[in-house]
């Protein structure tokens, strides 16, 4: 790894539906379905800080593969001070080691527990978090005020979809805050567009290097990343991506393929221009890819990750 050994590495990860304990009905965000935003917010809120139930560390609620996966991450930075976070509809940014309850909210918009439908809705609630003080005082509460903390610090976030689509704002101030390639987002192309340029993308065919389901498909190509990339900025982190597809199923930069790299990281679109080597290396090596009389755009069926956050 490249970077020094005392700069503090925070990964951050999407929680889980999947629970280890049982979710009293109250400390369901399907509860307060009748409430408007605002006030559901600050009930939700008042519920989770004066409830009598029982309080676990964070790491050990929630159950199921992704979270298996997930909760060894930093096992990979063996070297670094590598700091484990939990990105939670319910509670908002915690620490691996917060004392919460179980509870049942989400920002998959089909379940249940969605706390919202609209973009709307899940960055105005993301943002209600951040300003909440949380179960844990005087904690980091959001992606910007850990990086405002430590501006020398690297950010890996493992996010699915619909946290790329809720967290979209925080993310952005804190890479603003950090150096150029500080914050990694891996995770889904193409769930929030504003996001391409801190994208370290998953796709469907990493899956036969890193084993697994698709439900733990991002955390485990995230391990495997943070495992094999020759440093931690972003730029090696999407190197060591492209390596991740086998070569058989790395898309050919040619009318009726698609790089799993999005559009606007790879800037020439698989055309004659050459791209740059930490993209389009995926599709076509830019010197070939240079001597292409073809051009055009992607076709290729992308297959999402399944969403397990909770």
């Amino acid at each position: 790894m490249t970077n020094a050994a005392d700069e503090p590495v925070h990964i951050v990860v999407t929680c889980t539906n999947r629970k280890r304990y049982p979710v009293p009905p109250q400390l369901r965000i399907s509860n307060l379905a009748h409430l408007r935003p605002g006030t559901r917010f600050n009930e939700w809120t008042a519920r989770l800080a004066d409830s009598s139930h029982s309080r676990y560390p964070a790491a050990d609620l929630y159950a199921g593969e992704h979270w298996q996966v997930a909760q060894k991450l930093t096992e990979a930075l063996a070297a670094k001070t590598a700091v484990l976070w939990i990105a939670s509809a319910g509670y908002g940014l915690v620490a691996a080691d917060t004392a919460v309850c179980a509870y049942g909210a989400t920002f998959s918009a089909s379940a249940p527990d969605a706390v919202g439908a609209s973009l709307a809705d899940v960055t105005d609630w993301w943002r209600r978090l951040g300003q909440w003080p949380g179960p844990a005082r005087e904690s980091p509460r959001t992606f910007a005020d850990l990086a405002r903390r430590n501006p020398q610090a690297t950010i890996v976030a493992v996010l699915s979809e619909a946290y790329q689509r809720a967290c979209v704002d925080d993310l952005l101030t804190a890479a603003a805050v950090l150096g150029p390639e500080a914050l990694s987002v891996v995770g889904p192309p193409d769930a929030q567009p504003r996001l391409t340029d801190l994208l370290v993308p998953v796709t469907a065919p990493m899956r036969h290097t890193v084993g697994g389901s698709l439900q733990a498909l991002n955390v485990r190509v995230a391990r495997h990343l943070l495992e094999h990339s020759v440093g931690l900025q972003r730029a090696p982190l999407r190197e060591a991506a492209v390596a991740t597809i086998p070569r058989g199923h790395r898309p050919l930069g040619r009318l009726g393929s698609v790089c799993p790299i999005p559009s606007s990281v790879r800037t020439s679109r698989c055309r004659r221009t050459p791209a740059p080597p930490t993209c389009c290396a995926n599709c076509v090596p830019p010197a070939a890819l240079a001597n292409r009389a073809d051009s055009g755009s992607c076709t290729r069926r992308y297959v999402a990750p399944m969403d397990v956050s909770g």
